[in-house]
């Protein structure tokens, strides 16, 4: 039996994460982790489908410039080299990251362990037993939906689009989430015919204004077809590659079939019963302590089976292992931003709550919003698609959420990050200056419109 402060199941963000914390404070760590370190962000996930995207905006940018007097010739695109930037890219990432576990000061066991009790675990035929916690960051899985043929045809799921080194001519995607709208777009701007299919609708969370504009700037991509809602009810393997049926009937065939509807957390294995650990859908019953129903075992990241983002993993990770050590709850992960964000083109970044949440928390809200290609800076860039809005209370005008579809969606929510953190209000805003002509002054017009409504 060896012992430990603290044993961290996964070496991805969540439990790189929950290990340095814990190494901060002066415990004694061991970290299992079996297959590739580095976490499904960079191996396989935000950070290689970020430098693929690039690519695609760039091929979309140069052969379809909605600004006159600008049209490029002979735009060429080598797929193959495409690939092997992102696998240099990848690369780069896991070595740094890889640089930071070997000088972290926690030990790396090359091993899945599994719970035996309700404070050991077992890993490669040996027992560990935590003195102060453990912490389960083993990450997520791919999940497949409950179609019929599923199993009997080949698909491409996120890992697998990611290995591909020949562009499809044609491809049907599953699922309208993050996930399938990046893959999907991405390989339409690399020439693909995609179909895109879905049993609900786009962004279902967010405010029927995201929508519409994100609908319309799907239809005016010269090689998506978005069907939705339309739940697939079979697929089948053709001669040529696969055919999809949707439950109108509707029939939709391509090369491959990328399946993107979502993770789930990965629990197989871990003898979560051994250890005390509830579950409920698939998930480790947790609150914001990130606490399981035993107190001595905590979740953070993708394990969690909720938001699958790597701010939240990291955040997740060292408020486990903190409260772990202190054998309290004194530390909580923040739930009140919920920041996301979408890469596709135009981008789409969300904070705090929509204007219906607010309602059905019982909050009065004030809204305002606006279409990038009625301001000025996005005017002076020729955008066409986009909308971005903003929520704040009513009594006090503090700003309690923002969507925002169009450029550079993804740094200006940080805008509107930092004054919810700081409870900033609208009239606040009003203060502030605010640089002429950028995209962020529309912030300053959004806010003074929440003004006027108060």
């Amino acid at each position: 039996m060896k012992n430990y402060d603290i044993v961290v199941l996964g070496g991805g963000t969540a439990g790189t994460a929950a290990a340095k914390a814990a190494v901060a404070e002066g415990a004694s760590v061991v970290m299992f982790n079996d297959g590739e370190l580095g976490g499904l962000c960079i191996l396989r996930g935000c950070m290689p489908t970020k430098t693929m995207l690039h690519a695609a905006h760039l091929v979309h940018d140069a052969k379809h410039s909605k600004t006159p007097g600008v049209k490029a010739q002979g735009v060429e695109i080598d797929f193959e080299a495409v690939m092997v930037n992102k696998d240099a890219k990848v690369a780069r990432f896991k070595a740094a990251k890889l640089s930071g576990i070997a000088s972290g000061g926690y030990e790396v066991v090359d091993a899945r362990a599994r719970f035996v009790g309700p404070d050991t675990v077992e890993a490669g035929g040996e027992l560990y037993k935590f003195e102060k916690g453990a912490v389960i960051a083993t990450g997520s899985v791919v999940s497949l939906p409950p179609i019929e043929g599923m199993d009997s045809v080949p698909y491409l799921d996120s890992d697998g689009v990611m290995a591909i080194k020949e562009r499809p001519n044609s491809a049907i995607v599953l699922g309208t989430g993050a996930i399938g709208l990046e893959l999907g777009q991405f390989l339409a701007r690399m020439e693909a015919e995609v179909t895109v299919i879905s049993r609900r609708k786009i962004f279902t969370d967010v405010d029927p204004l995201v929508v519409d504009e994100m609908e319309r700037a799907l239809m005016d991509e010269p090689n998506i077809r978005l069907v939705q809602p339309s739940a697939p009810v079979l697929i089948e393997k053709t001669e040529s590659g696969v055919r999809v049926t949707t439950k109108d009937g509707k029939q939709y065939e391509a090369e491959v079939l990328v399946v993107a509807t979502g993770r789930r957390a990965a629990h197989d294995g871990l003898g979560l019963e051994e250890a005390g650990v509830e579950t409920e859908r698939g998930r480790v019953i947790c609150g914001t302590d990130m606490r399981s129903s035993n107190p001595k075992v905590f979740v953070a990241g993708d394990a969690t089976g909720e938001l699958l983002l790597l701010h939240v993993a990291n955040w997740e990770g060292r408020v486990a292992t903190l409260n772990a050590l202190e054998g309290a709850s004194n530390h909580h992960v923040e739930d009140r931003l919920h920041m996301a964000v979408v890469f596709t083109d135009p981008a789409m970044a969300t904070i705090g709550m929509t204007e219906q949440q607010a309602k059905a928390k019982g909050l009065e809200v004030v809204k305002a919003s606006a279409k990038w290609a009625e301001t000025g800076r996005a005017i002076t860039q020729d955008v066409q698609h986009g909308v971005c809005i903003l929520l704040a209370e009513k009594a006090t005008g503090e700003i309690v959420g923002s969507q925002i579809l169009g450029p550079r969606a993804d740094d200006l929510i940080h805008e509107i990050s930092t004054l919810m953190y700081y409870r900033g209000t609208a009239s606040q805003m009003l203060e502030m200056p605010w640089y002429h002509p950028t995209l962020s002054e529309v912030f300053m017009s959004l806010a003074r419109d929440l003004e006027s409504q108060r």
